[in-house]
């Protein structure tokens, strides 16, 4: 079969399994984000910059400020503010513009014009669940998930099936069950082989705990597939939000199991 009727294929059969979920999928933020990222390229002329074909600060200020849940740009400590100075300080828009032009949806580059693309505008013509599941997959296969988590005690790539691995265990935990995160991490990290170079023992899993939340759990959860339990822990004078378990989500699954008939199409 033709590589576009093979994905033709699966959009649809991904539409039918998630078409009970089109409310859900329609309020996420991160596709709305992502549809707010893509009209304001569309409609306005941004040229990536000189060294890294980032947007500018200006397009970052601007397509931030659409987004469901705007992020602080700048910083005051005491009477200094640190302002904003690249795109890359910004994750919720440098993880959508990665998956928009791994995707391509976008296309541009340094000194080049950010580009809105055909495929850009199927996606913004697609139903809801559907955007949700095609950036789902633009994550799972074709962008390295260290990004999310760019640690020096980590390795440059993830083992080997690391993410069929992710993929199978989670696809395992029960839907609308409470699941300790300490345990499902440390599960996760044997299965896969996922390894730090850290000498000390406490602290490399420490390291490999966060990894696992910043690459799994958090990104799961921006796609709706889980929702986080987090409990305050203190932190010098004050205290920190600590993950400590999470759910899967009902629309998860349908996500999760679209995602896994995909990958064996």
């Amino acid at each position: 079969m033709p590589r576009d009727q093979h994905a033709s294929r699966s959009t649809r059969a991904a539409a039918r399994r998630l078409a009970r979920w089109t409310q859900q999928a329609e309020e996420l933020p991160l596709r709305r984000d992502m549809v707010a990222l893509l009209t304001y390229l569309r409609d306005n002329r941004v040229t990536g910059t000189q060294s890294t074909g980032n947007l500018t600060l200006k397009a970052v200020r601007e397509v931030t400020a659409r987004f469901v849940h705007p992020p602080q740009l700048d910083t005051t400590i005491g009477d200094r503010t640190y302002r904003l100075r690249t795109e890359y300080d910004v994750w919720p828009l440098y993880f959508l513009h990665t998956l928009a032009e791994v995707g391509g949806l976008l296309a541009g580059g340094p000194s080049r014009r950010w580009r809105f693309t055909s495929e850009g505008a199927r996606f913004l013509s697609a139903i809801p669940p559907v955007q949700v599941w095609v950036l789902l997959v633009f994550w799972w296969k074709y962008v390295n998930w260290l990004i999310a988590y760019p640690f020096g005690r980590m390795d440059e790539d993830l083992p080997l099936r690391f993410e069929e691995i992710t993929l199978a265990h989670t696809l395992s935990l029960p839907v609308d069950t409470r699941i300790p995160f300490e345990p499902f991490a440390d599960e996760l990290i044997q299965e896969t082989g996922l390894a730090c170079t850290a000498p000390d023992v406490t602290y490399a899993r420490m390291v490999l705990h966060t990894a696992i939340s910043h690459m799994i759990v958090d990104i799961l959860a921006d796609f709706g597939v889980l929702e986080r339990e987090y409990q305050d822990e203190p932190l010098g004078k004050g205290t920190t939000r600590e993950l400590i378990a999470f759910r899967v989500t009902p629309f998860g699954r349908d996500l999760l199991e679209a995602l896994a008939a995909h990958s064996v199409e």
